[in-house]
């Protein structure tokens, strides 16, 4: 491959081609970009899985068959492969695509390669190799201080949390359990009568969340706290938003290996990973004003979660197909102050019951 090369060549591979779908920012944004990728053969698998088989790379070396997951933000590997090569060629999505047929040097040729060899042989998320990932049309710096970027929040950004919560109303948000800091900071971003404030446990999360803070000039509207969920925080909030660890330890060890570069107390709880869920459902009532609302994320234990609480109605967001082809997932839970109050007694009875 040379300078003369074009985008479309550089994410190609013999013969094969897709759509590629990335989810930047609210509603689905579709591309066409060829997501066959330069001597690497990319097929889709169920599942998220995708089998690489890497036939040669730019040196003329030659790799096994390998299997990845791309359940990191991403839908699928030809959206890995346009985020590799955004990343490479310094563009954006809509750019991207503008800009199939332009041309691309050996150097970018050769700089996508070994990204893409990184990807496959340690197993890392996309987003970590590449060091950046989109969430909410933002970037955000991430590296395994924190969990990729992923979460039904996003819809819920893009449609202002209607019906839930009135937004023009909400002045105080706490983001527990941040991370990288980017749904609080997404909510800073796109509603600057807020100020948001950005909790975790880890230094190392808070670390990351910072750089991003000074990178969306968010610093004047936003703070980073360090704090053990609730314990080192005061006042209330009208709107608390978390995706704090829900996974068990048990299924935590079936997990593709992808996740184990990923902070292991970012995704653990105890009580078969509803430990920290009921914690913040207990505690929250009173950080909250009278008006104030929690809205918690799950995931998939959705379900283990109301079964745990039979007497509990729970109010789950209904985000539809389109949250599962985007790959956002599910299960963020609903409650006002006063539900949280009125059922407080069975969250602290689990809490108290000895297992």
């Amino acid at each position: 491959m040379t300078g003369s090369d074009t985008i479309a060549a550089l994410a190609t591979a013999r013969g094969e081609s897709a759509l590629a779908v990335v989810r930047l920012s609210g509603p689905l944004a579709v591309g066409v970009v060829a997501s066959r990728f330069t001597n690497a053969r990319l097929a889709e698998a169920p599942s998220h899985t995708a089998h690489v088989g890497w036939v040669t790379d730019a040196r003329g070396q030659k790799l096994d068959q390998a299997v990845v997951y791309s359940g990191h933000g991403v839908v699928d590997v030809s959206d890995e492969v346009v985020l590799l090569l955004m990343h490479v060629l310094s563009l954006d999505f809509e750019q991207l695509n503008d800009r199939v047929d332009s041309a691309v040097s050996k150097q970018q040729v050769e700089q996508a390669l070994t990204l893409m060899h990184k990807r496959i042989t340690t197993r890392q998320p996309m987003a970590y190799v590449l060091g950046t990932s989109v969430f909410a049309g933002l970037s955000f710096t991430v590296d395994e201080r924190v969990l990729v970027p992923r979460s039904p929040f996003v819809q819920l950004i893009d449609q202002a949390f209607q019906p839930w919560v009135n937004m023009s109303q909400v002045r105080q948000v706490l983001d527990l359990c941040t991370g990288s800091g980017c749904i609080g900071l997404a909510i800073a971003h796109y509603f600057d009568h807020c100020r948001v404030t950005l909790s975790d446990l880890s230094s190392d999360a808070l670390a990351v969340a910072a750089v991003n803070q000074k990178a969306l000039n968010l610093t004047a509207r936003s703070q980073c706290v360090q704090s053990d969920l609730f314990d080192d925080l005061s006042g209330e909030y009208d709107l608390i938003v978390t995706n704090p660890p829900y996974v068990s330890e048990h299924e935590y060890q079936q997990l593709p290996e992808e996740f184990s570069h990923e902070p292991k107390m970012a995704l653990v709880t105890e009580r078969g990973g509803l430990e920290i869920p009921v914690r913040i459902l207990s505690q929250a009532v009173d950080y909250l004003t009278d008006h104030g609302h929690l809205l918690l994320e799950v995931g998939f234990y959705d379900q283990a979660l109301a079964d745990a609480f039979p007497q509990v109605p729970f109010v789950w967001v209904d985000f539809g197909f389109e949250a599962d082809e985007a790959g956002d997932g599910q299960g963020i839970c609903v409650f006002t102050r006063s539900d949280l109050l009125r059922f407080k007694p069975h969250f602290d009875e689990f809490l108290n019951h000895v297992s």
